[in-house]
């Protein structure tokens, strides 16, 4: 960036910013596995529900 502060007088990056950012890429995209998750279980429960629900008690009726 241009008017990044990452870079000390020398041109040369920072090595704890550096170190920083490899620890965040080591950690992964958890929050979105997380969200990715809770969504497919909120599909799930909605698929069972509306087979309980409306699929069921109509192959129980005469």
């Amino acid at each position: 960036m241009i008017n990044s502060e990452s870079a000390n007088r020398d041109g040369d990056p920072n090595p704890q910013q550096d170190a920083d950012v490899d620890a965040i890429l080591r950690s992964g995209a958890r929050g979105a596995v997380v969200l990715a998750g809770l969504a497919t279980a909120i599909v799930i429960a909605i698929w069972f529900a509306f087979y309980l629900l409306v699929f069921v008690p109509r192959a129980i009726a005469p």
